[in-house]
């Protein structure tokens, strides 16, 4: 996911996802907090007015951040799963994809723990966590779908419970990110092969 956005070479199109992209930078620079419209706006290279014909507050452009980067994060899912390579090699290929993501949106993790804090006790609290959970469903059911599929073709354990699995990926991809941020000496990309190595060897090991 791209955290910079220059003035060179702007595309004069569409402001929105210029809008979003411009956002993005700047929460991973200064802080939802510290953040004003108007610095949006300047990165963007666009009047601030023109910022609320797209958005009606800086909330509503950090929900619009938190979607893109679930747009990106599952396409980019969808395309190591459908992927040509072997089973085996996809599943290696989406935990990598996850270190990836953590590494990427680092700066971006206080940025949402803000917005968190800043949405509760209103109404657009219950509007993110809709958003939260069904992002996290949706990741779900790419990675169980994916392990159901190896087990219809016998590649997998049969009796390999697809959706703890699935969550469990899930559970350790979010958690890395958080454990990152806090502590640099922690190596994603590392962890996330081990990882992948742990939970292949269970998927095809012999049934007890």
């Amino acid at each position: 996911m791209e955290l910079s956005v220059t003035h060179a070479g702007i595309d004069r199109g569409d402001k929105r996802p210029r809008l979003v992209r411009a956002a993005t930078a700047v929460f991973a620079e200064k802080g939802y907090a510290s953040t004003r419209v108007a610095d949006i706006a300047e990165r963007a290279a666009i009047g601030k007015g023109t910022v609320y014909e797209y958005f009606s507050s800086k909330k509503e452009l950090l929900f619009a951040v938190f979607e893109s980067i679930n747009e990106d994060v599952t396409a980019r899912m969808n395309a190591v799963l459908d992927d040509d390579e072997p089973t085996q090699e996809q599943l290696f290929n989406l935990l990598r994809l996850g270190a990836e993501v953590i590494l990427e949106q680092l700066e971006l993790q206080p940025v949402v723990l803000d917005f968190w804090a800043a949405s509760r006790g209103g109404g657009f609290e219950e509007n993110y966590r809709e958003a939260v959970v069904a992002s996290y469903t949706q990741y779900r059911k790419l990675i169980s779908d994916f392990v159901r599929a190896g087990q219809r073709r016998g590649q997998f354990r049969s009796d390999a419970d697809a959706d703890a699995l699935a969550a469990m990926v899930v559970a350790t991809v979010d958690g890395l990110g958080i454990q990152l941020y806090f502590d640099r000496s922690v190596d994603p990309r590392r962890i996330t092969e081990a990882f992948a190595h742990l939970l292949y060897e269970n998927l095809t090991m012999e049934s007890p």
